[in-house]
């Protein structure tokens, strides 16, 4: 690794170790030569054989402890040199000639400050995982009929649909490169401040800034499909709703009506799950008539308030159905809750 590197690469791991090393592996497999690439790599752990494998990549190893992954990225990118930076997850690998293609795209399109590449799907044996079982955002058909797309500076303001709607170019970090200035000021303040959903803020941060884009439609990075990369812990919900929020009013502040519209839409949506989970989990835990009341009552009353959450689809109602139902027989309704709360918080996560 040279001081004038083009690009760095940085891979974060919290907590999880498992994988790490096939993710290592695959950044020693590339076929852009190793001293035209900075690699950090940050761990909340200490573990000697990784720190061996790390340094005899030529790579930083950083140790942060901090849980939110944004903000441990965002002291990553400022510790590195390299004007352009890529991030691989622990438990995800690149194809071999990605970090070539990737520093390609940049030279090729000078005018563009965000780079993403769609992925490949894995088992947690590093298997591939049949294409008719991947999800949408996973097969990211659009590009199949578009092709790969370079949106120019001047040519942003159909971003959002094309982002959101004829792509899925808010999904996942590893397929993403991004130039370090994009992250300066208040931009990065507010980086820090989502603390997680990094991929769908680096999206927004390219929308904001002066630079094009580019939607590379060949799949080069491995994404690593198993339990333990899916949340459906109930305080998660929250704290997406919370980070979305935050990305709207960056939205709102940089003169970007229509971000601002999409990201509190998505807020309410997660703050719909994570009220409505938190609501059947209080039932399945016993808890009391009057606390299932008022939290039954500010659901509704969430639910009054956002019609844009008001789909009638049972994901939607089934929370105060339970609340409902508690006031008239909590016995019944708690065995019924305790039997649902995989079920239930399986359907309202992957609704999102």
């Amino acid at each position: 690794m040279t001081s004038d590197s083009e690009l760095a690469v940085v891979v974060h791991a919290y907590e999880r170790r498992a994988y790490l090393p096939s993710a290592l592996r695959s950044i020693a497999a590339q076929t852009l030569p190793r001293d035209r690439f900075e690699l950090l790599v940050v761990t909340s752990f200490h573990d000697p054989a990784i720190e061996r494998a790390v340094g005899a990549l030529g790579g930083l190893l950083l140790r942060d402890e901090d849980r939110w992954n944004s903000r441990c990225l965002h002291r990553a990118v400022r510790a590195a040199r390299a004007p352009i930076v890529t991030f691989l997850d622990d438990d995800d690998e690149y194809e071999p000639d990605r970090l070539e293609r990737v520093l390609a795209s940049f030279r090729q399109l000078p005018d563009i400050g965000f780079y993403r590449n769609r992925v490949n799907v894995i088992d947690e044996s590093g298997r591939p995982i049949p294409t008719d079982r991947w999800r949408v955002h996973e097969r990211d058909a659009g590009l199949d009929a578009s092709g790969p797309v370079h949106v120019p500076p001047d040519g942003k303001a159909g971003l959002l649909t094309l982002g959101t709607r004829t792509t899925t170019a808010t999904f996942n970090t590893g397929t993403m490169a991004i130039r370090r200035e994009l992250l300066d000021g208040d931009v990065g303040a507010a980086f820090d401040e989502a603390r997680i959903s990094a991929d769908t803020f680096l999206f927004l941060a390219a929308a904001l800034s002066p630079h094009g884009l580019f939607l590379d439609d060949r799949r080069l990075t491995r994404f690593r499909f198993y339990g333990g990369n899916t949340t459906r812990e109930t305080f998660w919900l929250g704290l997406t709703a919370e980070s979305l929020a935050v990305m709207a009013r960056l939205a709102e502040r940089h003169a970007r009506p229509d971000f601002a519209a999409w990201y509190q839409g998505e807020s309410q949506h997660y703050r719909r799950m994570f009220l409505g989970t938190t609501l059947v989990d209080r039932i399945a835990e016993g808890a009391s008539r009057a606390e299932v009341a008022r939290l039954t009552a500010g659901y509704l009353r969430f639910l009054g308030r956002n019609a844009w959450e008001r789909a009638l689809a049972l994901e939607v109602w089934a929370a105060g159905g339970y609340g409902i139902a508690y006031a008239l027989a909590p016995s019944a309704t708690r065995r019924v809750a305790r039997t649902r709360p995989t079920a239930w918080r399986s359907a309202v996560a992957t609704t999102g």
